[in-house]
């Protein structure tokens, strides 16, 4: 029992390490000017859209009517130059999707109970999300409500996620004990 609960601890640990790590780099980009957070997200829109533009340009002669359409739908994408707001709104709910479930399995290791897990983790990730906008008023950046809800979005969907895979393996696991008492 007491290995078993060793190794708990060290996954424990092992999560929270990873999530530090995440939680250090959002906090690392939150402290860039808005000029430099521009361009490295710029940098990004530039290949994705280059991407796009690859696939479009390799496959066009082969590619089904419906699938040239996506593509250029993609391409020419309704917002336009805008890709960048884009990228980066992705990036929001994208990271804050990781670090709950980083947050959550940390959590189910610990053996917290599903109700607070799924609490604890979209609140941890909401406060984060909240104290890196308020953060960034400080470093030449707007700060936006709208994030903060996005990120928090990011998280829930993540943890949703994880809870029903949880509960299905928690109704898995009594069917199974179910069975092997009937049997024995």
């Amino acid at each position: 029992m007491k290995k078993h609960m060793e190794m708990r601890v060290f996954f424990a640990i092992l999560f929270v390490g990873l999530c530090g790590i995440l939680l250090y780099g959002v906090y690392t980009l939150s402290e860039e000017d808005g000029i430099h957070s521009n361009i490295r997200s710029e940098i990004v829109t530039e290949k994705v859209k280059e991407l796009v533009n690859e696939k479009l340009e390799s496959t066009n002669e082969r590619m089904v009517l419906s699938e040239r359409k996506k593509y250029q739908i993609i391409l020419h994408f309704p917002y336009g130059s805008d890709w960048n707001s884009i990228i980066r709104k992705i990036t929001h709910f994208s990271l804050y999707f990781i670090l709950a479930c980083g947050v959550y399995i940390t959590l189910m290791i610990l053996g917290v109970h599903k109700t607070m897990r799924f609490i604890l983790t979209v609140g941890v990730c909401f406060c984060f999300a909240f104290a890196d906008e308020y953060h960034q008023q400080f470093t030449g950046r707007t700060s936006s409500m709208s994030d903060v809800y996005l990120d928090t979005f990011g998280a829930l969907v993540a943890t949703c996620i994880w809870t029903v895979i949880s509960c299905m393996g928690s109704c898995i696991s009594f069917v199974v004990r179910k069975i092997n008492v009937y049997y024995d």
